[in-house]
């Protein structure tokens, strides 16, 4: 017989964690380059998919909740409920021609949920980053030859994304989804001028607050056609269309004195506007993606995406933003799901490629990134709950042209749960 509360008591103690997590991380990111645009776009990838190149859009699996592409929610088990949740820890060096430093964070990875609704309907709830602001960069200037100019940059915040998404059998090899997600979340910017030599010139700096709520929509579509020996071949493609999401932004110009102590006192306003509406235009996207596996053994697959970021615009303004383009091609291995005296082949091996041709172009410089990653799919005995562990290693960007380079490594662990709760028990 069906129980919840005895059921909840595998959820209690990780969805705690998890929203205590998510409460209280206020910076995520440390990169100077989320200055730019939305900040750092973060990827739909939970450790299963981050341990395999960040492929998602050709694959599908009824252990997790692929939000890549939502018609892969129909691979759920029409009897089974999934919960997936995780933390991303990065520890990334920032490296120009003339320093270096290091830095490191911890934050909410995602929340999912996977339910069967019918057997030819799936739904899935989830809780993810979309992006993520977080930078601190000063230079320092000399105008008209004379007067030097300290100039700082800060930035926090990022927006959030809590989607429903559905997906549909239309046919025995064919399924189609779609996610509806809340963006929502703050982008906190500041820039100040500071002339440590001069009395002739006021230190300046300008706030710039903007809040974003409003909904956005992809679209995915999956095709799997199964052969001899569990053998399974999938193709699928995602989609979202140009959105316009709601906009809310404030703005405070002011002059101050900065005192001995470092403290500053505020002298003018220049500007002082709260509440101004408008909106941000996400550009369309589309991707492509297929995969071959033999099921409980191994798979691999490759994905394709372009962003048409040209586009993009907040408040009627464009950020200078160029299209961009990612590939990832990953696999994973299964050596013997049923053995029991053996727990290294009950492992799952994981590891994958990718190379992201970002939408920052700086200086004629554009920026791309390019990484390795490997994962394992550890199986807790006793219980049908998988802790996942996932390693990525990269670099983005260059010394070049004054620029700065960023290495990281980031670390993810996560767990997968997988119960079957909707089955009517019979007794004789």
């Amino acid at each position: 017989m069906f129980n919840p509360l005895k059921n909840l008591r595998y959820l209690s103690l990780p969805v705690l964690l998890l929203l205590v997590s998510y409460t209280h991380a206020q910076i995520r990111i440390s990169s100077p380059y989320s200055r730019f645009g939305l900040g750092d776009i973060t990827g739909n990838n939970n450790a299963w998919n981050a341990s395999m190149g960040k492929i998602g859009y050709g694959v599908r699996s009824p252990y997790h909740v692929n939000f890549n592409n939502p018609a892969s929610y129909t691979a759920f088990d029409s009897v089974s409920f999934v919960f997936e949740g995780g933390f991303v820890s990065d520890f990334v060096t920032l490296k120009s021609n003339v320093q270096s430093d290091s830095r490191n964070y911890t934050s909410l990875g995602y929340l999912l949920f996977g339910i069967p609704i019918t057997r030819w309907w799936k739904t899935s709830i989830g809780l993810v980053p979309f992006s993520d602001v977080g930078y601190n960069v000063s230079s320092i200037e000399t105008a008209e030859g004379v007067v030097h100019i300290d100039r700082l940059y800060t930035g926090s915040g990022g927006i959030n994304r809590f989607f429903w998404g559905n997906g549909f059998k239309i046919f025995k090899n064919l399924s189609i989804g779609i996610n509806a997600s809340y963006l929502f979340g703050t982008l906190n910017r500041e820039a100040v001028a500071i002339f440590p030599d001069s009395i002739y010139f006021i230190d300046f700096k300008v706030d710039n607050n903007t809040r974003v709520n409003d909904l956005y929509f992809d679209y995915g579509v999956q095709y799997s056609k199964s052969f001899k020996n569990n053998l399974q071949l999938t193709v699928g493609a995602v989609f979202a269309a140009n959105t316009k999401i709601n906009a809310q932004t404030d703005q405070l110009s002011q002059t101050f004195f900065l005192g001995a102590d470092g403290v500053e006192h505020p002298r003018d306003t220049i500007t002082n506007v709260t509440g101004v509406h408008g909106t941000i235009l996400i550009p369309l996207m589309t991707g492509v993606g297929i995969s071959f596996e033999k099921t409980d053994k191994w798979i691999a697959g490759a994905d394709f995406k372009w962003q048409n970021w040209k586009k993009f615009n907040a408040f009627g303004l464009g950020d200078s933003l160029v299209n961009s383009f990612q590939i990832g091609v990953g696999a994973e291995f299964l050596p013997d799901l049923n053995t029991y005296y053996n727990y290294l082949k009950r492992i799952r091996y994981r590891i994958g490629l990718f190379y992201d041709n970002s939408y920052l172009d700086l200086r004629n410089k554009n920026l791309d990134e390019y990484g390795v990653s490997v994962g394992f799919g550890l199986p807790l005995r006793g219980i049908k709950t998988v802790l996942n562990l996932g390693l990525q290693v990269g670099t983005r960007g260059t010394t070049n042209s004054s620029l700065i380079q960023e290495s990281y490594f980031k670390f993810i662990i996560g767990f997968s749960i997988y119960e079957r709760w909707f089955l009517k028990r019979k007794y004789y």
